[in-house]
């Protein structure tokens, strides 16, 4: 998850790609106390956190992609709510104390959250901030 952090990602509109990189570090961290948790709770309290930083977070590109271009912002509406369905799984999977099935459902997130970045995000905000290099089109 650290397809932000290149600057041959970024979009080309620095506070997109701050508010990316900080969502990533979330990301990170939600990751490493799910899978280190030792049955404080701790886990679910990080999953929670995350899938509110994460409605805000898709409600500001929503939006912001609204005003430019409607048919882009619903496939990007399409994709976040899949993003968080996956989320909300791991944390379904936690509440019924199954670790193994959450490990894999967060696993299963966190590929699905770079494939959102790499196929969905970027080229969308690529094409929103003409003018610049698409690395997918090499």
């Amino acid at each position: 998850m650290s397809t932000w952090r290149n600057e041959e990602w970024q979009s080309g509109d620095p506070a997109m790609d701050t508010e990316h990189q900080k969502l990533h570090q979330m990301a990170s961290s939600m990751t490493a106390v799910v899978m280190n948790d030792p049955g404080l709770g701790l886990a679910t309290e990080a999953v929670d956190v995350l899938r509110e930083r994460m409605r805000l977070h898709f409600r500001m590109e929503e939006q912001a992609l609204a005003r430019t271009d409607p048919e882009s912002a619903s496939i990007l509406k399409e994709d976040h709510a899949r993003l968080l369905l996956l989320l909300g799984r791991v944390r379904d999977a936690l509440a019924d104390g199954g670790i193994e099935d959450c490990k894999h459902l967060l696993t299963e997130f966190n590929t699905a959250m770079d494939k959102h970045d790499r196929e969905v995000d970027i080229p969308l905000f690529r094409m929103q901030n003409k003018g610049k290099r698409d690395p997918l089109a090499s």
